[in-house]
């Protein structure tokens, strides 16, 4: 009998992997949280160096169903340029000796931070009471550092094994984060469909959030570039939230600290770190230029809807956990952020030459006010969307 959790569609065909997934390279914790047929064509692109040995793989378990009105998140992507693009990344890493995990000294200075971390939660809690700027430290390191180990392991590129990968990203950031809805949220349909309809970040919260002209306009979406600054702060409970949905251990995390540090430095805790991840996360892809660019091409499309910028001090660039090279990060998630600056003129040149727009502004402080103005202006009612 079938088993439907891992069926798959790759390039408008059905394939049943159930019987690969113990067998995968990269671990069957991969598959964890793909829902079944769910278009996988763009993870098999992003997640493998070369795309047809996969495809040699997958022709095996072909299953030549004509089920393909079961495919919710069906693509039309071509992947030409992306491919060819690819070629010349990967001949820049080979040329270069780059490394395609963490380096030994990336190891050991994230394993430096993230003790750091842990020493100051042990000192506010053994010296209770104590001021709420040691949480906004916290919260700082926390979105920082932590929410960099967090994101390179739950995209498999910290270790080339998957379990270490798979218990860094399940421990880094715990007190504010679960694993389980970010693979699916972020690793799957934000990746997969930047910037389109199935992308939770743009098109999942439309009650709260109007992104686009295309989208409808609430009466509450008048006040949107009011209340985002406050709804970024409360965003630091959601993975509580997520954590009683899953029925995970995180949500005692919060109940220990509110315990041991009290309910101020619980909530500038919180606050602060979803004020933080929020704004960082929102502002690479929410933005003027990157609204109602789709394209059939897959690498067209990623660069168009996200914008880089640049971190030339040493504090952005640390708080900014890796998301300033945004497009390098869509186009090749396996890589770790530190090879992907060294491959970055290779991508800007091939957009260059391709005619392809390629965007990168002068610093996050820069992004975070147009992404504001950006909202503002989707506040106001307009001829492309309905009141309702």
């Amino acid at each position: 009998m079938t088993d439907q959790r891992h069926i798959y569609c790759v390039h408008n065909k059905l394939y049943d992997i159930s019987d690969f997934v113990s067998k995968h390279p990269g671990g069957p914790t991969v598959f964890a949280d793909l829902k079944p047929y769910s278009d996988i064509t763009p993870m098999i692109y992003t997640y493998h160096k070369d795309a047809s040995l996969i495809f040699d793989v997958l022709s095996k378990y072909d299953i030549s169903s004509n089920d393909m009105g079961l495919v919710k998140y069906n693509t039309s992507y071509s992947y030409e340029k992306y491919t060819e693009l690819k070629t010349r990344v990967y001949d820049e890493i080979r040329s270069k000796g780059l490394p395609l995990y963490w380096s030994t000294a990336e190891i050991l200075y994230n394993l430096g931070g993230f003790s750091a971390y842990l020493w100051i939660w042990a000192y506010c809690i053994r010296s209770n009471p104590v001021s709420a700027w040691w949480f906004v430290l916290l919260a700082t390191i926390n979105i920082s550092h932590c929410a960099l180990l967090f994101h390179e392991t739950s995209h498999y590129t910290g270790f080339k094994n998957q379990r270490l990968n798979t218990l860094i990203s399940n421990i880094a950031i715990s007190p504010v984060m679960t694993i389980e809805e970010w693979k699916w949220d972020h690793n799957y349909l934000h990746h997969s469909f930047t910037n389109t309809e199935f992308d939770s970040d743009f098109n999942g919260h439309q009650f709260t959030f109007r992104h686009s002209s295309e989208q409808p306009h609430y009466f509450q979406h008048r006040f949107q570039h009011l209340y985002v600054g406050a709804l970024m702060c409360l965003g630091g409970f959601s993975g509580q939230i997520d954590s009683i949905k899953h029925k995970r251990w995180n949500a005692l995390l919060l109940a220990s600290i509110l315990y041991w540090c009290g309910i101020y430095n619980t909530l500038v805790f919180y606050l602060f770190s979803g004020f933080l991840f929020l704004v960082i996360a929102q502002v690479s892809h929410i933005q003027p230029e990157c609204i109602n660019n789709k394209s059939n091409d897959f690498l067209v499309n990623q660069v168009t809807s996200t914008i880089n910028y640049r971190t030339d001090h040493f504090f952005t660039r640390f708080l900014c956990f890796g998301l300033d090279i945004q497009i390098e990060h869509h186009l090749f998630p396996n890589i770790p952020h530190s090879t992907l600056r060294q491959i970055q003129p290779v991508v800007r040149d091939y957009c260059a030459q391709n005619g392809i727009t390629y965007i990168e502004r002068s610093d996050v402080f820069e992004m975070a006010k147009t992404y504001w103005w950006h909202l503002y202006e989707m506040s106001k009612e307009n001829n492309n969307a309905k009141i309702e």
